[in-house]
């Protein structure tokens, strides 16, 4: 029976652990997710390989997926693509398409991110097919926005491959679904991606709406009709525009400005080469020659910087032994660390049982005192009936009964003393608590209003499985009941701060803490109730 109990506790601390690491571990994947999601950089791959390595033995296939995603998104950020691909494709393979919860919408995105590696690789055929799942994807996770800007994408890759037909029909169609669907903004951004391609089919109308409804709804244009810094790549197209319907005037003037106001290489370019059309078409050909040259003298510039980031994506590509070396460092690095947490489990159960032996004597030695408490009531009830027999008796017995009172009294002595002792053990649990530094410094947190860290809710932790294991077993029982602030409330309650204080500790509203209150009632002990209530509960479990 004995050896059962062990397996038993064991067993429980064990489950114990591993959900509490399991939880660790979900709110470390989350808060990975939340960095991708504001667009932040990533430096290293340390963070998003520890988390591949425990939800590959742990998680479920969305939380495989979504680790293998942030893998590989963090593999993009330090131009490592063949790692960054390689992380997308096991996402892929993670995902469980048959059941009813896959995250489609997160599928969605991984698809998306491996076509901007195949964009930039100039590999349009592979982003393509990479869009179209990417599309099928977030359609069938209702993601709807993001279905049609994967859709939008292939509009570009239809375009490096000289597709112009193909991109105008995609354009087209992609903005009749935005604005069908409300996205107008967004059905005006696609507007200017495709008007060169208008004007060369000679859909001169067309490419004319689409310049006006880009400049009027997009939101990029100030008052004076200047689009903002960076986008200056537009004037060519205009200017492109009004060099068709020959407007020659305007066609230079959007020429120039696109020259003058944009900075960069491909400016340059454009605006150098509108303007060699241009006077090119008025017969003017020492300034078509100049501007020629020039476009020339910026195509070069232009080849050259492409040149030298083709050499840098082709060897991030093919540089597979250092790719295979700092995988292998990474998963070095996570087999150290999960000995380490093994370790600190197998320390935490030694620990445990310790406890529990101690905790088993304790108990034991009050069974004792008990017992012996109840025999002394019992001998005491005895002789306070002999006492009253010897009295009848007479005077002859007078040195009897006083021999017996003296036993009385001194009975009633111990049993006082018993009950003062048994007293004591019953607030020993409150007395360790008052006297703990972890609580000192809870208090201290409450008198400050302060929110608690991470490390204030590790050590409390601690110090409830140490002071107050029969409310650790109540709320552990219950754990997957509760929510995050439920479980949080639940402790800072029995641990007898008011609900504004627990408010201030978890940084919501004391109305909120309320709420939480009557919902615990109902879960823990199937009762109506406030926080008053729920308090005097808590405060039979120690």
């Amino acid at each position: 029976m004995k050896h059962l109990l062990y397996i038993i506790l064991l067993w429980i601390i064990m489950i114990s652990c591993g959900r509490k690491e399991y939880a660790t571990m979900q709110k470390r994947l989350q808060q990975l997710n939340e960095y991708n999601k504001d667009d932040s950089v990533f430096y290293n791959t340390t963070e998003a390989q520890a988390l591949v390595d425990y939800f590959e033995d742990y998680g479920t296939p969305n939380e495989k997926m979504l680790a293998y995603y942030l893998l590989g998104r963090a593999y993009y950020d330090i131009h490592e693509a063949p790692m960054a691909l390689n992380s997308f494709q096991a996402a892929i393979e993670k995902a469980d398409t048959s059941a009813s919860d896959c995250d489609y919408r997160q599928l969605s995105r991984v698809y998306g991110q491996m076509s901007d590696i195949f964009y930039y690789q100039g590999l349009y055929t592979q982003e393509m097919k990479c869009e179209d799942l990417s599309s099928y994807y977030g359609w069938k996770g209702k993601d709807t926005l993001n279905a049609l800007l994967s859709m939008a994408c292939k509009v570009f890759a239809y375009k490096q491959l000289n597709k112009k037909d193909s991109a105008i029909i995609t354009c087209q169609n992609v903005i009749n679904m935005f604005d069908k669907l409300g996205y107008t903004k967004e059905a005006s951004y696609c507007c200017s991606s495709i008007i060169r391609e208008l004007i060369d089919n000679n859909e001169l109308s067309i490419a004319r709406l689409f310049i006006n409804r880009y400049e009027r709804e997009s939101g990029f244009f100030n008052d004076s009709n200047n689009i903002e810094k960076g986008k200056e790549s537009y004037y060519y197209s205009k200017g492109y525009y009004y060099m068709a319907i020959n407007n020659l005037d305007s066609a230079e003037h959007y020429f120039r400005k696109e020259l003058n106001e944009g900075e960069d290489f491909n400016n340059q370019n454009a605006g150098s080469r509108g303007l060699a059309l241009l006077f090119q078409q008025k017969h003017m050909g020492d300034s078509a020659a100049k501007y020629a040259l020039y476009s020339y003298e910026m195509n070069d510039s232009v080849y050259a910087q492409r040149a030298m980031l083709e050499v840098e994506q082709m060897q991030g590509l093919y540089d597979y032994s250092r790719n295979q070396e700092i995988a292998r460092q990474e998963k070095e690095r996570a087999d150290n660390a999960h000995i380490i947490i093994q370790m600190i489990c197998v320390f935490s159960f030694f620990f445990m049982m310790i406890a529990f032996v101690i905790v088993r004597e304790v108990y034991k030695k009050r069974k004792e005192e008990r017992m012996e408490f109840k025999n002394k009531v019992s001998l005491l009830a005895k002789t306070q009936a002999d006492v009253i027999k010897l009295r009848s008796y007479g005077s002859e017995l007078s040195q009897m009964l006083a021999d017996k009172e003296k036993e009385t009294i001194c009975l009633a002595t111990e049993i006082e003393k018993y009950k003062e002792r048994i007293g004591q053990q019953k607030l020993s649990a409150e007395s360790l608590l008052e006297n703990s530094e972890v609580y000192m410094l809870l208090k201290k947190s409450a008198d400050k209003a302060q929110i608690l860290s991470d490390d204030d809710w590790h050590q409390t932790f601690m110090m409830i499985i140490e002071i107050l294991p029969n409310f650790n077993k109540l709320i552990s029982s219950k754990r997957s009941e509760l929510n995050d602030n439920e479980f949080k409330t639940c402790i800072l309650i029995r641990l007898h701060f008011t609900s504004k204080d627990v408010s201030n500790m978890l940084g919501v509203t004391q109305s909120y803490i309320t709420k939480v209150c009557r919902s615990l009632m109902q879960k823990l002990f199937n009762e109506q109730g406030k926080s008053r209530d729920l308090s005097k509960k808590l405060k039979e479990y120690s």
